[in-house]
């Protein structure tokens, strides 16, 4: 079985997905065997999708960014 998840992260701004984006690429790489994870950019809007034939794999990917991306929220708060 495999399982697919996809996060549209709305951001403030075209400069605040493109830093969005690049904060969460280091987590990238190295992925799990059997994984993809593609991020793209719609304007101010990251879209990223995570793949895997493990399902555990993709929920636990998703909630890493998911929480990576909290904290870039709360630190570009804290920042403006």
């Amino acid at each position: 079985m495999s399982l697919t998840i996809e996060i549209a992260f709305e951001c403030l701004g075209e400069k605040e997905a493109a830093s969005l984006e690049a904060v969460l690429a280091p987590d990238n790489h190295p992925l799990p065997r059997g994984q993809k994870l593609v991020s793209r950019r719609e304007g101010k809007t990251l879209l990223v999708s995570i793949a895997s034939l493990r399902p555990s794999n993709c929920v636990s990917s998703a909630l890493s960014l998911l929480a990576d991306a909290r904290l870039y929220a709360q630190v570009w708060a804290l920042a403006s």
